[in-house]
């Protein structure tokens, strides 16, 4: 995939900072959904309170989203809309983009009135247990 970071940043309304540029190049190529401290080992120059500030000002401008079961965060870039499978065995998240979403944002916008801006889609499953 190739972005160009500095516009995408721009068109988001915040600055193109080194910071801002490392994380997100590394989010859009990223596809393990790593927590902030697994960003920073890949970045150590740059500071654990940095990382978790760029990421804070990445979800607000909704480049990037924050899943997890409340205990670990993980991050995201959600330039293209899809949803998340998450194994709750292995705790393994998969990208996932095999349906149009479109029709369940009509039935949201249709149903409530509201002018959908975002949406987060996750789907647990389990490893079947095999019989002995």
């Amino acid at each position: 995939m190739t972005v160009d970071l500095k516009e995408l940043l721009k068109t988001h309304g915040l600055k193109a900072t080194a910071q801002r540029l490392s994380i997100l190049d590394y989010l859009i190529h990223c596809h393990t959904h790593p927590t902030a401290e697994e960003i920073h080992e890949a970045f150590p120059e740059i500071s654990l309170a940095t990382v978790y500030n760029t990421l804070e000002k990445l979800i607000a401008s909704k480049l990037v989203i924050v899943m997890g079961d409340g205990l670990t965060r993980r991050y995201d870039y959600y330039g293209e809309p899809h949803y998340h499978i998450i194994n709750k065995t292995t705790g393994e998240i998969l990208d996932a983009d095999n349906f149009d979403l479109h029709p369940l944002l009509d039935a949201a916008r249709s149903a409530s009135g509201l002018t959908i801006t975002g949406f987060n889609i996750e789907v647990y499953g389990e490893n079947q247990k095999k019989e002995e």
